[in-house]
């Protein structure tokens, strides 16, 4: 079976059949090279740079006065995709299972070889959920929406991609949730610490800001000198959660509340405080102190 494993799309070639995938394969960036659904070649290249994703499509495509343009379009393309996945280090599937090789097995068959898996005999567009038609004869009068009408809506925005996101991630191969939970969660703290680089504490004042705004019944009991405490009622992140997964079939174990914990994991690093956050089905606790 190939090891070329695909982190972007075929890229088409312009006004040819031909097309590439970028990959990675022994450890090493790869070219996949294809005509149509046939695979043509899976390349190894030293580095990755445009010229040598262009030398594999060169040296394996028999087309007569092909364009140098497009085929570094193409290789641009796949430059593109595979940066993203090289600071990601995670990528949709890619693979297409009727892609076929010399010897007429198809990726899909390799793979079910594999794995004992039945073969999967074409990728089915993921649809989490029926829209409903909500065409309008006109365009409303949109209301100015502030205070707590305004929360709820960020709120909604804010559960709905975390549930999703989770979803999708636990789809992946092991150790994708956490490298792209963990990314969002950088550029969180990054954010707020450069935002208002004078004040020190800025992250740990966002973060128990981010944490009120979980609930509209949070409350901030005293706890004596050195030490913070923030209470949430219940939860609307977890709720609107549960309501678009209310079979809990789709989220991961442990979210939507594990990306908060991960964030207090983090700057409890970088502050040296301690911070912890104790879940439960009806609020939270989030406790600061010295260590």
């Amino acid at each position: 079976m190939s090891d070329f494993y695909p982190i972007s799309p075929i890229v088409a070639i312009t006004n040819t059949s031909y097309g590439a995938q970028a990959g990675v394969m022994n450890e090493m960036w790869a070219v996949r090279v294809v005509r149509g659904k046939k695979i043509i070649a899976e390349k190894t290249i030293p580095d990755l740079m445009l010229d040598n994703i262009v030398g594999v499509a060169y040296g394996h495509i028999r087309v007569e006065g092909l364009s140098r343009h497009a085929v570094a379009t193409m290789a641009g393309r796949l430059m593109q995709f595979s940066r993203q996945y090289q600071q990601s280090g995670i990528c949709p599937n890619y693979e297409i299972p009727d892609l076929t090789y010399e010897d007429g097995t198809t990726i899909g068959e390799q793979a079910a070889a594999a794995s004992g898996s039945p073969i999967p005999s074409k990728i089915e567009k993921s649809v989490t959920a029926e829209l409903p038609d909500i065409r309008v004869g006109s365009i409303p009068e949109i209301p100015r929406t502030i205070g707590e009408h305004a929360w709820r809506s960020l709120i909604e925005a804010q559960a709905t991609l975390i549930c999703e996101l989770s979803a999708y991630a636990a789809t992946l191969p092991a150790g994708h949730i956490d490298v792209m939970f963990n990314k969002v969660g950088d550029q969180l703290i990054h954010y707020w610490a450069t935002s208002n680089p004078d004040d020190p504490a800025a992250a740990v004042k966002k973060f128990g800001a981010m944490i009120q705004s979980c609930s509209n019944e949070s409350q901030m009991p005293k706890t004596g000198s050195g030490t913070a405490t923030i209470e949430t009622g219940t939860c609307e992140i977890l709720r609107i959660c549960q309501s678009l997964d209310p079979d809990v079939s789709k989220i991961p174990a442990g979210y939507p509340c594990a990306f908060h914990e991960m964030i207090a994991a983090k700057l409890s690093e970088l502050t040296g405080l301690k911070i912890s956050v104790n879940t439960s089905s009806t609020g939270c606790i989030v406790s600061m102190s010295f260590e």
